[in-house]
């Protein structure tokens, strides 16, 4: 097989970061649990409808993308339902898939509820072969190398909570497949599980400030691990600042603004690595939308 002139095949995933991660997260994942925990569906009082879009290494060619949609309610006093749909592309290569969530909540006691989730996924890897340049255009790659595949997955998550404070662990990609787009090895690529450990604290200073440290660690088991430090000061409820630290990958800032039942939020995140020789940084936006109570309680 000839060699490839392109180099956008570092994973299968469509997702790449200075960790090659199969998976990465949003940098404001604490305005979503969801997207980092599917034992956080129905622990709201509110059912949010949010939309997040993030774009890394801006400035490079075939920079990876993420966009998101999704939702989950409580359905009755301890079980809540969640969907998502979501998409994550890099080069030729992008990984599309939907998502539902089925989620237990118990009460531990009169301040903190335990809340259990199961997700079940169907995603389809997909290679774009227009955008292959190869030195032998009658490669086998191109003529007989699958275009799409289709695969299941699941996910699981404990989440804690209260007023106050949340904590929680999640595994994915637990059936740990093995992807292979029939092109001889080229495109092949195995799903190894990702584990999320988080948590964070909301701190009253008065009637109109608030803080909010938090923290996400990574664990892969091909090995790597990454941790996520965060603060957030928030005025009246209305308009916070962030910043955030990434080891061994990049720094970030982000504002947000939330009025009544409508929350719009915005990180850019600076990087630390060699990349920052040939990218702009990464941009992200996130919006929700909340129906029914807008504010959440126990």
């Amino acid at each position: 097989m000839k060699k490839l002139i392109i180099i956008a095949i570092v994973l299968l995933t469509g997702l790449s970061t200075s960790f090659s991660q199969q998976m990465t997260s949003f940098t404001q994942y604490y305005e979503d649990h969801y997207q980092i925990n599917p034992g956080a569906v129905g622990t709201l009082s509110y059912s949010p409808l949010s939309f997040g879009y993030r774009r890394l290494w801006t400035g490079m060619d075939d920079a990876p993308a993420m966009q998101f949609i999704s939702s989950h309610v409580l359905v009755a006093d301890n079980m809540g339902m969640g969907g998502k749909i979501f998409n994550y592309s890099t080069g030729a290569i992008s990984k599309t898939g939907i998502e539902g969530t089925y989620s237990y909540i118990m009460r531990i006691n009169d301040k903190i509820k335990l809340s259990l989730g199961l997700s079940l996924e169907l995603y389809q890897f997909h290679l774009d072969k227009s955008r292959l340049t190869m030195e032998d255009m009658d490669d086998n790659l191109l003529l007989f190398g699958s275009e799409k595949l289709i695969t299941p997955d699941a996910s699981f998550g404990a989440y804690m909570y209260a007023n106050n404070f949340y904590a929680g662990l999640a595994a994915y990609q637990l059936f740990d497949r093995k992807v292979d787009l029939m092109s001889d090895g080229v495109f092949q690529n195995k799903q190894v599980r990702h584990y999320f450990i988080t948590g964070g604290y909301t701190y009253d200073i008065n009637g109109n400030w608030s803080v909010q440290p938090s923290a996400l660690i990574k664990v892969v088991e091909s090995g790597i691990f990454q941790a996520d430090i965060n603060a957030k000061v928030t005025y009246r409820q209305t308009v916070s600042l962030g910043i955030s630290y990434r080891t061994q990958d990049a720094a970030a800032i982000c504002i947000g603004f939330q009025k009544e039942r409508i929350f719009f939020g915005y990180a850019y995140d600076m990087i630390l690595t060699d990349i920052k020789k040939y990218s702009l940084g990464s941009h992200e936006l996130m919006f929700a939308f909340k129906f029914n109570r807008s504010k959440p309680k126990l």
